[in-house]
């Protein structure tokens, strides 16, 4: 079977909606694309081309009629409620619908009545940006990242393999099936609970602050990069813990355990094995933050502070046909200098990297 729809809609087009358009446009789908959305988000996206026509929220049942594929990108209480609302309407024979919500068990729950005429495929897409709105989109937003498929089936069937291999050639993300549940849970343990721990850890140093003024002005380097996720708007996070709420207040307790464990480690000077062990397991997690599957194989280059570094690197690895994978600056320092990492898709292709570097004037060493 091969997927190739003629007509795209897409439900709310916002960062993801609006990326959404772009990449499937620059990757060269010839298809139709129709945006529904407020009058503000649609007029966006006209002029950046994210869709070719534009409706109202109010007129999906005019718009789905001529459609082979909707994909829901609205936040994961309003997604739930337009799958209901989906439902009830006469809907066209094959059509296949799919969402972006970050939590999937409620989502594809719901999915189970909608007629059988249709399809629905849930989806997450490991990707996104600290800006919102339809003005921030990107269509390379979901270059290299995984983009999750949890079917309501135990196992894929050739639907859900021909819509994967459809997302993976106009978006350029690498899929991954999962089921429902497992899906939650995994989400609840790497990007759930960690964004509540960093809740809990800002608000600590908030009441530290109250008794040892200056605690706020301490609270930079690692205290900073592990509570930056503790800036996302409530909001969002609302419609994920209460559609996640078992996954996540189980993993609290353990969580609550984990931490008596700790604290019993602290008084009796026992924390040896626990740090070893994480520090094993941390290890093997990939650097990149883009949602590679693969590892990828890692650069580190110091650099001048200065007007034209980055770009004389990538000319020196583009006359040699190497194409960069990830970058990403390190550290800088003013008027002096910084490292930058680079990431390769082989330890060979890295190991040639540190060679044509190094040729062109650069210190520059494999990252083990």
């Amino acid at each position: 079977m091969h997927f190739k729809p003629d007509n795209i809609t897409i439900y709310s087009v916002g960062l993801l909606g609006g990326s959404l358009g772009l990449a499937l446009k620059k990757s060269g789908f010839d298809g139709q694309i129709t945006g529904l959305s407020s009058n503000k988000n649609l007029d966006i996206a006209l002029q950046l081309g994210c869709i070719d026509k534009g409706y109202s929220y109010n007129e999906l049942q005019k718009v789905i009629q001529k459609t082979q594929l909707l994909i829901l990108c609205s936040p994961i209480m309003q997604i739930i409620k337009t799958i209901e609302t989906l439902g009830k309407m006469n809907l066209p024979d094959g059509l296949l619908i799919s969402d972006v919500g970050s939590t999937k068990k409620t989502i594809v729950s719901t999915a189970l009545d909608l007629p059988d005429n249709v399809r629905f495929i849930g989806g997450h897409p490991m990707a996104g940006s600290e800006r919102s709105g339809c003005a921030a989109s990107d269509p390379y937003l979901f270059q290299n990242a995984i983009y999750v498929l949890t079917p309501s089936s135990d196992k894929p069937d050739e639907m859900d393999t021909s819509f994967a291999e459809f997302l993976c050639k106009y978006l350029g993300c690498r899929t991954l099936f999962l089921k429902p549940d497992v899906h939650d849970k995994i989400a609840a343990t790497v990007s759930h609970l960690p964004h509540l721990l960093a809740v809990a850890l800002v608000n600590l140093a908030k009441n530290m602050e109250l008794q040892y003024p200056g605690t706020q002005s301490l609270a930079a380097g690692g205290f900073r990069d592990m509570t930056r996720i503790a800036s996302a708007p409530y909001k969002m996070w609302h419609d994920i813990l209460n559609t996640n709420k078992g996954p996540v207040v189980h993993l609290l307790d353990s969580l609550i355990e984990s931490l008596e464990e700790i604290k019993k480690g602290v008084t009796s000077d026992s924390l040896q094995n626990l740090f070893d062990s994480s520090k094993e397991f941390r290890s093997q997690i990939p650097l990149q933050n883009k949602g590679f599957m693969n590892k990828l194989s890692e650069v580190l280059v110091l650099a001048k502070d200065q007007p034209g570094v980055i770009f004389k690197l990538a000319e020196s690895l583009s006359e040699n046909g190497i194409n960069i994978k990830d970058i990403e600056v390190l550290k800088v320092r003013e008027g002096e200098g910084g490292t930058i990492r680079l990431a390769f898709e082989s330890p060979h292709i890295a190991k040639k990297v540190v060679s044509i570097l190094t040729k062109s004037g650069f210190s520059a060493r494999e990252r083990n």
